[in-house]
């Protein structure tokens, strides 16, 4: 029988923390791997009874949309770039201190504050930097209006968040979860093989997602900046309005603050590249969190730009969703207008390019060099190929954890990340398509 060790050794891991999440006999805990600058699964072999459940409930060695999209939907979605779907939003939380201190209109906080206060949910796993370890991520049970403030704004670094999926399944209560593709596909299979979790987890709140970045390229841009990762107080990667700004809050008081994107001396210059990506990340099919109730991201597009002030694209995907937002417009909470499903995929054309249209690029060579990919079903090929991409892709990859490129990046001008992201551009098909 396969167990999660296969998925480990495998290179397929996504270190959402599901399995030891679901680990009726908590043998399975997540450590952080430093010399990956990950998170991936311990398992203690005396406590493991090798029941399965951690194989089963893994969304890292299997997406399988088809019947994710049943259990979910009752149905196979007609949009296959955006799955299943009622409408499709833009909009914005109407506390300017939410939605200045939000990485974009502060729709989720908003959400999760108006659910809390009206016994919608009794709590919301959402996810903050640890205090002792401030460049690690603390996933917990948010249950006052505190906790979820404090967990406000992205976390550019693994997260293992549905770790806590064991306090859920043991506690009373309803609980919304916040989380990313590969949290939300973990926590819908969970829902499958856990009978009552379906029942507790009364909303998923997606975001949506290109990739994620490594610990390791946190330390790369710290060292990159002349500061000793020990040094670091506290780190914020988004911070005051929008698009905002890392923050970087030393011991001994000193603040650094570095812009986000909009210039050449930008810090996502790096991490826009897919340097410092995680492998199993780059063969993720699911760019709009497609298996959420509600999903939401930025909206990069100009006629939504405000200084300072961030919008919000939001796909509803169930009629929970829907209602929670009428009643949240109704009491003034926040403010949002129809756009439409083209409108989405405009302003998150580059993903959406990158992990639907470029992955057959992706899969192919990872075949090609030996290793093992996730079964995804149904999988879209593109005709035109996707290989130049691909072959990027990967040289970032590999280049971001190789010690010896990796000493000379670090004298790498950011703004020449920034033209390396150019060829990335230069191989994306820039179209907007409803269908595929």
């Amino acid at each position: 029988m396969k167990t999660i060790s296969y998925v480990v050794k495998n290179n397929l891991c996504t270190g959402c923390g599901t399995c030891a999440g679901v680990c009726p006999t908590d043998a399975i805990y997540m450590k952080n791997n430093a010399k990956f600058g990950l998170y991936s699964p311990e398992i203690n072999e005396d406590e493991c009874t090798h029941c399965g459940l951690c194989f089963r409930c893994c969304p890292g060695v299997a997406v399988d949309m088809k019947k994710l999209n049943s259990f979910v939907f009752n149905e196979q979605p007609k949009n296959n770039l955006l799955g299943n779907f009622l409408y499709s939003y833009v909009g914005h939380s109407n506390d300017n201190f939410i939605r200045l201190n939000s990485s974009s209109g502060g729709l989720i906080t908003q959400l999760l504050l108006f659910a809390l206060e009206n016994g919608v949910i009794d709590g919301a796993l959402v996810v903050r930097m640890k205090k002792d370890s401030p460049l690690e991520p603390e996933p917990f049970i948010a249950r006052t209006k505190e906790e979820i403030l404090s967990a406000s704004q992205s976390k550019y670094c693994p997260v293992p968040l549905n770790v806590a999926l064991c306090e859920i399944i043991k506690q009373k209560g309803k609980i919304a979860v916040v989380g990313l593709p590969c949290h939300i596909h973990g926590i819908r299979l969970a829902e499958l093989a856990i009978n009552g979790l379906k029942e507790k987890i009364v909303f998923h709140i997606g975001l949506l997602c290109s990739h994620t970045v490594s610990f390791s390229g946190t330390v790369f841009l710290l060292r990159k900046f002349g500061i000793d990762p020990v040094d670091v107080k506290s780190i914020k990667y988004r911070d005051k309005g929008w698009p905002g700004s890392m923050l970087i809050e030393l011991k001994n008081g000193k603040k650094l603050r570095k812009e986000f994107v909009r210039s050449w001396n930008a810090y996502w210059n790096v991490f826009s590249c897919f340097f410092f990506t995680p492998h199993r990340c780059i063969l993720c099919p699911d760019q709009s969190n497609e298996f959420s109730d509600i999903s939401l991201g930025d909206a990069w597009l100009p006629e939504f730009k405000q200084p300072n002030l961030g919008e919000s694209v939001i796909i509803t995907r169930s009629k929970e969703s829907e209602i929670l937002l009428d009643k949240l417009n109704s009491v003034g909470s926040l403010s949002f207008k129809s756009i439409s499903p083209n409108k989405v995929l405009e302003s998150q054309n580059f993903s959406i390019d990158f992990k639907k249209k470029k992955i057959s690029g992706r899969f192919y060579l990872s075949r090609l060099f030996g290793m093992k990919v996730p079964y995804v079903n149904p999988f879209f090929f593109r005709k035109r190929s996707t290989l130049f991409n691909a072959f990027l892709t990967y040289f970032s990859v590999w280049s971001s954890s190789n010690k010896f490129l990796l000493y000379f990046m670090q004298y790498i001008p950011l703004s020449l990340f920034r033209i390396y992201f150019g060829l990335f551009k230069i191989s994306s098909l820039r179209t907007i398509e409803g269908e595929y």
